[in-house]
């Protein structure tokens, strides 16, 4: 198992695992899922915030997110928008956060904001981010427009 960032050449595995996410978790908050979409996301997205878990030449996993400097203290911060691992691959998905918290570490990202859908395993997230050092820090509400 390695991790880096995201080519082309994962491109089809990459959309699968989204759409694998998709209806695991988050197809309960927006219902709609649009693969042209999807492709003109990945096609336009800063690919250096893509994270893949590569397991025997396949891509098997992601953590994408968002990068911008905090407007108080100037420092530079992760924000996590999807990290999704298929399930026979589960494993390995601790991994794939510690590696992306050295590159993003390296890149010079201080602070690193992750989510926890309230619709899977909550509870058992929440105490495994708190025992990696998370804090918890706001909580969200959503609904259709």
């Amino acid at each position: 198992m390695r991790v880096e960032t995201y080519s082309d050449r994962y491109f089809q595995d990459v959309v699968k695992l989204v759409e694998n996410f998709h209806k695991e978790a988050f197809g309960e908050y927006d219902d709609l899922f649009d693969s042209d979409s999807l492709t003109e996301t990945i096609k336009s997205a800063d690919h250096s915030n893509v994270f893949l878990m590569i397991v025997d030449e396949t891509c098997q996993g992601i953590l994408h997110g968002a990068c911008f400097k905090s407007p108080t203290s100037g420092k530079q911060i992760f924000q996590e928008i999807i990290w999704y691992v298929n399930e026979p691959f589960r494993r390995y998905g601790v991994r794939l956060l510690r590696e992306t918290e050295k590159l993003l570490k390296l890149s010079g990202v201080s602070i690193m904001i992750m989510a926890v859908l309230e619709n899977s395993k909550t509870e058992k997230l929440k105490r495994f981010y708190k025992r990696l050092g998370f804090k918890l820090m706001e909580t969200h509400y959503v609904r259709s427009l």
